[in-house]
């Protein structure tokens, strides 16, 4: 059944024309059932970064990417699902820099994936990275998502965001909740428990980790591709998702995709392949 679908859906993308405004809704909602699955379907990602492809090149070719909304949500949806595989590669491959980033950078689209495992992913990560302020963040987060989750009316925790004002990771309000936890209650306690030991202890300043805009000067969250200040975009790293920097920048000769040097030197060291086209 996965087989015809994909074929059929495929083969749809490749022959799409402006007018079919229904199939693209289609498109629209056989991407967000892949990305909200708690254990996301390798297969499925790979066919929906391949769909999405050829459907923004389609969209490409009737109008510019900055007057077409559908092209611009499609374009998302394709980033998504190379970041969530290039996730479980750099996961299973162990390269915890890169993963690290990946993990951080998916927060950013918790309107489309689930939100509570995108914390509680980041967070693991940047706790087995030593980055204790930004785990420390995150894992609270995720403990008040948690405890949303549980509540029939929602968490009252959820009603604080300045944590991550002035990022591009989405309102708690604006991000749907699942309707079961991930982990066990035991399992949440640990958590609960570290973030209350590193707390008493003030070994860290729970903070996200911050960088300088290279347009505007202001002081702004590391993994934003957007300035909240003077609105300047970034493209995203393809080995990281992290903005691109002025400097420091590897290109595919193939894809002419580019990579901040240090994650791409660790994946393609680790697979001798580019992360984006392969």
């Amino acid at each position: 059944v996965f087989f015809f679908k994909q074929k059929t859906a495929y083969e749809i993308a490749q022959r799409l024309v402006g007018s079919e405004m229904c199939i693209r809704d289609r498109y629209k909602t056989l991407a967000l059932e892949i990305l909200a699955e708690a254990e996301l379907n390798d297969a499925e990602l790979l066919v929906l970064k391949q769909m999405m492809i050829v459907l923004c090149n389609n969209l490409q070719a009737e109008s510019s990417p900055a007057s077409n909304p559908v092209l611009i949500e499609f374009n998302q949806y394709s980033i998504i699902a190379h970041l969530e595989l290039l996730k479980a590669e750099c996961k299973a491959r162990n390269l915890q820099k890169s993963y690290t980033k990946v993990c951080i950078s998916l927060l950013r689209y918790t309107k489309e994936i689930r939100v509570d495992k995108a914390f509680l992913d980041a967070g693991m990560a940047c706790k087995d990275a030593k980055m204790l302020n930004m785990a420390f963040v995150l894992l609270n987060r995720y403990l008040d998502l948690a405890e949303a989750i549980e509540e029939t009316e929602g968490g009252s925790g959820l009603q604080d965001n300045a944590d991550f004002a002035d990022t591009d990771i989405p309102s708690p309000f604006e991000t749907p909740l699942p309707e079961k936890n991930l982990l066990a209650e035991a399992k949440r306690n640990e958590i609960r428990d570290w973030v209350l030991q590193v707390s008493v202890e003030q070994q860290i300043a729970p903070k996200l980790a911050t960088k300088v805009c290279e347009q505007c000067g202001a002081t702004i969250f590391e993994a934003c591709l957007t300035c909240p200040k003077c609105k300047k975009v970034w493209e995203p790293c393809v080995a990281s998702g992290y903005p691109l920097p002025k400097a420091g920048i590897s290109y595919c000769k193939t894809c002419q995709k580019g990579a901040i040097k240090e994650h791409w030197t660790e994946y393609v060291k680790a697979t001798q392949h580019c992360p984006q086209c392969k």
